[in-house]
This record gives C-alpha cells, structure tokens and sequence, in this order.
C-alpha cells in the first residue's frame, strides 16, 4: 500500500508539471512580439512538448513495480524520456512547423539541447522518487 501510495503521488506530480508547462507554453505561444514565427517554434519546442512528455511520463511511476531495480527503473526512464521527446521535438519542428519542403537541419541542436535539459529535469525528479522509497524501506524491491 505505501509503495502504490508513492507511485502515485508522484505519478501525480510529473502530471501537474506537465499540465503546467503544457498550458504555460499555449499561454506563451498566444504571446505577439516582434519575432512571432521564431518564437513561437522554440516556446513550443521548449516549453509545450517537454509539458506533454512530463505527462505522459507520469505512467513511468505507475509502472515501477514492473522494474526490477531503482536504477533500471531510473535509467529507462530517462531513456524513454529521451527517446520519445527528441522525436517529437524533430516532428514538430520539420513535419508540422516549417513542412517537408523546409528541411530545417540547424533545429537539431535545440531538440537535442532542450531534451537534455528535461532529461537532467527527469533525473531530479527520479532521484527524488527514489529517496522517497529509500526513505520509505521500498528500495530494490524485487516483484
């Protein structure tokens, strides 16, 4: 019961910072400035997308006891993380942003910059996770 308790509190929390990023990054893309066409692509690519994944990423907690290890646990994460936001942030940009017809090559180097961001992000909040069970007598559990 306390292990499904933590789970979810902080399957709770990763879903509260997603919702929060992701209305935040709506609010900011709704924002007119001088640059509105570039902006808006990076306050997508920073703040929106990062909001759905960290969402989405609230599963990951939920499916702890599926992990034989902290570290197993903590690394797939981050990898799952990784993975799926870099895609995202490529498909977004080249697919839906600019299209097919506008390669954009040199929006590479912020996807992989902001997915690394949001991964040490991950680390943190998985490290936490994991002082929690450690504090809780939950750690390397094995089920």
């Amino acid at each position: 019961m306390k292990e499904r308790t933590i789970n979810i509190v902080f399957a709770i929390l990763s879903a509260a910072c997603g919702i929060a990023l992701f209305v935040f990054g709506l609010k900011e893309a709704a924002v007119d400035t001088d640059v509105a066409v570039d902006e808006n692509v990076i306050d997508t690519m920073a703040i929106t997308i990062p909001g759905i994944l960290l969402f989405a990423d609230s599963v990951m907690y939920l499916l702890r006891p599926k992990f034989r290890s902290d570290l197993k646990f903590l690394f797939s994460n981050l990898g799952i993380v990784a993975l799926v936001g870099f895609i995202a942030e490529v498909v977004y940009f080249q697919f839906i942003h600019y299209g097919l017809h506008r390669p954009q090559v040199k929006m590479l180097v912020p996807a992989i910059l902001i997915i690394l961001a949001y991964g040490v992000f991950i680390l943190v909040l998985g490290g936490l996770y994991l002082c929690v069970r450690k504090a809780a007598g939950l750690t390397n559990k094995k089920h």
